[in-house]
């Protein structure tokens, strides 16, 4: 086969050309790090890329899930935590309204104020709320879970008023629950769920009621008897609803601060459950990120090597056809 003059300058400049283009290559795996910029490239390791970033978005969203459970059941922790600490200072105002040597003034005056002041911290934490969202509400999140309002008799024309220590007509204060009864399932891995929030309604209302009760009770200065019943007039006057009285209100508010305390104990054997599956997925998130670098990443030391010694072969291209195509003159192809 004869080599012509054309052709040996078409085969240095396709040298010169594929070296470029290895130069280049090898460049861009340099300065991005990375095996391959395009599946076609390499495949296998694309493939096996693609599965564990797949994998690694799956990871990060249960590792989301499950720090705004943790966010979510802190907040609910103490909440509780303070309800129970409000539960044991209303036992003690309700002992020392059980002092018989206090006057129903003082009890009206001073115990009673205090008591009202627990009450509206207590309903301040049964609307607690984390960015925006009230976490005793069940699925009613958008929706404060409890307020106070004023009793209405049942029987507004012919029932009578109740009345405080001195006989004067006073309104209760009654709770409403406006949330619901949802549990909220949060997902921390593929079989694995978990109820986030604590109804309302069940942890906090009778706790709630039961402060109320105590506050009427030191309203009516009603301690060991019976509520006073005011003087009842012809008929058909009804009597209103019998209040407790200051000791069997004692027993309740202890009674609901127990059940306040038993919701927090599963609500932190809960969290326990969420910090176990947080730490997990974090471990299972570093391994995967290590082999999804071993499928993509680039040896830095190999790389910048594997580019120098392209870029001294290349150089080493240039030379060669250089001197083979200036020595294609008129006089060389002559001799």
């Amino acid at each position: 086969m004869r080599i012509t003059n054309l052709m040996m300058m078409n085969n240095a400049i396709q040298n010169m050309a594929d070296g470029q283009e290895k130069i280049s290559k090898l460049r861009e795996r340099v300065a991005t790090q990375k095996q391959f910029q395009t599946a076609s490239e390499d495949p296998v390791h694309a493939s096996a890329s693609l599965s564990l970033r797949s994998n690694l978005r799956t990871l990060e969203a249960y590792a989301d899930t499950a720090a705004s459970t943790n966010n979510w059941m802190n907040t609910t922790d103490y909440a509780l935590n303070q309800l129970e600490e409000i539960g044991v200072q209303a036992s003690n105002i309700i002992l020392r309204g059980l002092n018989d040597s206090l006057s129903g003034s003082e009890r009206y005056t001073a115990l009673r104020t205090e008591m009202l002041g627990l009450i509206d911290k207590a309903v301040e934490l049964g609307n607690s709320s984390v960015n925006g969202q009230f976490i005793f509400s069940g699925y009613q999140i958008d929706q404060k879970p409890f307020d106070l309002t004023d009793y209405v008799a049942a029987d507004p024309v012919n029932e009578l008023p109740y009345t405080d220590y001195q006989g004067n007509t006073f309104i209760p204060k009654v709770l409403n629950y406006r949330g619901d009864t949802g549990i909220m399932q949060r997902t921390l891995g593929p079989d694995q769920t978990v109820p986030m929030n604590v109804r309302g309604d069940q942890a906090i209302q009778q706790f709630i009621e039961d402060l109320i009760v105590a506050s009427n009770a030191l309203t009516q200065n009603n301690i060991h008897l019976p509520a006073p019943v005011p003087a009842v007039p012809t008929p058909p006057a009804v009597l209103p609803p019998a209040m407790p009285t200051l000791q069997e209100a004692l027993t309740r508010v202890k009674s609901s601060s127990d059940i306040v305390n038993q919701y927090r104990t599963s609500n932190g054997a809960r969290m326990r459950q969420v910090d176990s599956a947080s730490n997990f997925l974090e471990t299972v998130k570093i391994e995967t990120k290590n082999l999804l670098s071993q499928k993509e990443d680039t040896n830095m030391a190999e790389g910048i090597a594997l580019l120098t010694n392209q870029q001294t072969t290349f150089q080493a291209v240039l030379e060669v056809s250089q001197r083979a195509i200036s020595a294609l003159t008129l006089f060389d192809y002559m001799q």
